[in-house]
């Protein structure tokens, strides 16, 4: 945030010490404007730029941060499943491992 200020100052005292009126043509058009007015709106519309391609790359993070939640909860449930099917069949093996004990000792 200071660093922004401290730049927008320096641009408003460049803008100031530079206060003539310069030629802007574009294609066809022509206009007599104050540097100042051009230098503040370029950095202006650099800005807004800025904030909206921000923006923009903020969504798509957000987006593929949504879609890696759900695949971690995705393989979570799975895990949670998996490590049901392995508890279970480690608790019938226990049993059948004693049911074949009890069986030999008889």
């Amino acid at each position: 945030m200071i660093i922004s200020v401290v730049f927008l100052l320096l641009i408003v005292i460049f803008a100031v010490q530079n206060a003539q009126i310069v030629p802007i043509t574009f294609m066809t058009w022509s206009l007599n404007l104050n540097l100042a007015l051009v230098v503040l709106g370029s950095a202006s519309i650099g800005v807004i730029i800025g904030v909206l391609w921000s923006w923009l790359r903020g969504m798509q993070s957000r987006g593929r941060l949504k879609e890696l939640e759900r695949q971690l909860e995705a393989a979570r449930e799975k895990n949670s499943t998996l490590e049901r099917a392995m508890n279970d069949l480690m608790n019938h093996r226990a049993r059948s491992e004693s049911s074949e004990q009890s069986f030999s000792e008889s």
